[in-house]
């Protein structure tokens, strides 16, 4: 029998691994010079937690997410989202607290939804995430923005489109839901099965819905009716976004797919994906942390997915593999036998010590031959151990873009590396 991955969970292997690499190791250096944690969660969680959190009438609940009864007949689930065990890790090590810090980590990992596989959409996907626990609106949500766009940009993606919604507090979000009903149930015949579900039980997740006629009716529906308390918050938003000279745009349709968000919601669409075009999502969820049976503390956050991001800083012809590479070194060992390998292991500790990706072949072949691989795969220098290199106890490095070449002992290697560039 010959056996394939699931539709939808794909294997990443070179060179598509060393974008990832790459973006992974780039994104702990933002967020950790930004202040944030990392943070791991189980892959599997119990499935209250996500229904308790995203909402029984979402689609992720309804229709997408991977549940089972395991071997002690608990209902759990492959994780769709991480917000809700982010949350169930903080108060689990009691990380949280009114009279705390505020809490903020981030997060990168695979997460699992059963939807239909499309461009930067799978089964398995994978997020990067940032949460920000303890936290009141305002001041830190502009904030919360600003990482989002300070991170696109230094990722170099230069061309994408930051909009913003308020939902209101809880009382201005229950009115805009009543509303809502109103008018949905007054135009139900011409809105799809999926959003008459929707209706019965969350109403606000209309506004997810793709469909063409339902799209038609959602352009009429009512917008949402702030409070003086929200509107004032959302001034605060807007101010420091303004002084930021952060572009934005206002999209009072614009509502978040899980049930805990309330207050700011906002998404970042970006070239590269079609018509599916968010790369970034998030807001506030001021509820969550007491619904999981915490304190009535505020919350704000977002996630990535990765898969999309790719594709963006691949249209913006940002090349991360190209990145990888030019930190890689072909060591062409032109002979196999053992004495070759003991030096040849001596020269692989020192590179390991440079902290450099490293391609080694010790192929009995031309020199010639060597350094077509190593431009092959782009190398940006090769280590060449012949006889005369094997006898004096050096190596011959050549830098790849320049062509030129320098005798060294496998421990002056390292000095090399942080002086030449």
């Amino acid at each position: 029998m010959k056996f394939q991955s699931l539709k939808g969970m794909d294997d990443i292997v070179s060179p598509e691994i060393e974008k990832w690499q790459v973006l992974e190791e780039r994104t702990r250096r933002f967020f950790e010079a930004h202040g944030f944690r990392e943070i791991r969660t189980p892959i599997l969680e119990l499935s209250g937690l996500f229904v308790r959190s995203i909402g029984e009438a979402s689609d992720i609940i309804h229709k997408e997410m991977y549940s089972f009864e395991d071997r002690g007949g608990r209902q759990i689930s492959l994780r769709p989202e991480m917000t809700a065990s982010v949350v169930r890790s903080a108060l689990e090590h009691q990380l949280v607290r009114p009279d705390s810090e505020p809490m903020q980590v981030y997060y990168l990992g695979p997460m699992f939804r059963a939807e239909r596989p499309q461009a930067g959409r799978k089964r398995q996907f994978h997020q990067i995430g940032v949460e920000m626990l303890n936290t009141t609106s305002g001041a830190s949500d502009a904030e919360l923005i600003l990482a989002a766009k300070n991170y696109l940009e230094w990722l170099g993606v230069k061309e994408f489109l930051i909009k913003l919604n308020h939902l209101g507090s809880e009382s201005d979000r229950e009115q805009f839901a009543k509303n809502l009903k109103e008018y949905f149930e007054n135009a139900s015949a011409n809105l799809c099965e999926d959003c008459k579900y929707r209706l019965t039980r969350n109403v606000l997740r209309i506004f997810d819905c793709k469909n063409e006629a339902c799209q038609s009716v959602i352009e009429k529906a009512p917008e949402p009716k702030l409070s003086k308390e929200a509107n004032d918050d959302f001034s605060v938003i807007r101010s420091i976004l303004e002084t930021e000279k952060v572009c934005f745009q206002y999209s009072p349709r614009l509502v978040r797919g899980l049930d805990y968000y309330t207050g700011l919601v906002f998404e970042v669409t970006a070239k590269g994906l079609g018509a599916q075009d968010a790369v970034l999502a998030g807001g506030r969820y001021d509820g969550l942390i007491s619904d999981l049976g915490g304190p009535r503390l505020g919350a704000n956050g977002f996630s990535i997915g990765v898969e999309r991001l790719l594709l963006v800083l691949e249209h913006a012809g940002i090349h991360l593999e190209k990145i990888a590479l030019a930190d890689t070194i072909y060591v062409a060992v032109l002979d196999e036998t053992s004495k070759y390998r003991l030096f040849a292991r001596k020269i692989n500790q020192a590179l390991v010590d440079c902290g450099k990706r490293v391609r080694m072949s010790m192929q009995k072949s031309s020199l010639g031959s060597h350094l077509k691989r190593a431009n092959k795969i782009g190398a940006a220098f090769t280590i060449i151990v012949g006889e005369d290199e094997l006898s004096a106890g050096e190596v011959t490095i050549k830098k790849m873009d320049t062509g030129d070449q320098k005798r060294l002992k496998p421990e002056e290697l390292l000095q090399y590396f942080l002086t030449t560039k």
